[in-house]
């Protein structure tokens, strides 16, 4: 029976590999989330501006400030949206580079089964062997004692 000895190591690089496309996955949905917070802040001060073009000056000052916070948040968000790229990038190599490994550890583990199965045809092949060599001498043992 085969029993490969490296296959704590083989389950530890599954669970990396489930891990890191968990980690991607949030990283995905942070970018997302970051990215739709960006577009609401740039439709509102949109929609400010055309407030304040219809309003007229009365309550310009009111606007102008809204305008200039929504301003800020946007120039933090559009940060917020670089920094998750950049996060989503980074696990996304994580993934891929612990596939690779997860793989390498698959191809070892193949060729140590094959390596495995070909021992076990020659141990069996010189079992076949020893039988034949035994009914042979009994086959002339016996033909000599007639």
């Amino acid at each position: 029976m085969f029993k490969y000895r490296l296959e704590k190591v083989l389950k530890i690089r599954e669970e990396e590999l489930d891990n890191a496309i968990l980690e991607m996955k949030k990283a995905e949905d942070h970018l997302r989330n970051v990215t739709q917070q960006l577009s609401s802040s740039i439709e509102r001060r949109n929609d400010l501006h055309a407030e304040l073009i219809n309003e007229g000056i009365a309550h310009a000052q009111l606007y102008v400030r809204r305008i200039r916070q929504l301003n800020e948040l946007i120039v933090k968000l559009e940060r917020d949206v670089q920094a998750a790229q950049q996060a989503l990038i980074q696990a996304k190599e994580t993934v891929k580079e612990t596939k690779i490994k997860l793989e390498a550890l698959k191809k070892h583990k193949e060729r140590k089964h094959k390596e495995f199965i070909q021992e076990e045809n020659r141990k069996e092949n010189i079992r076949l062997d020893e039988i034949g060599v035994i009914k042979y001498t009994r086959e002339l043992l016996a033909s000599r004692e007639e």
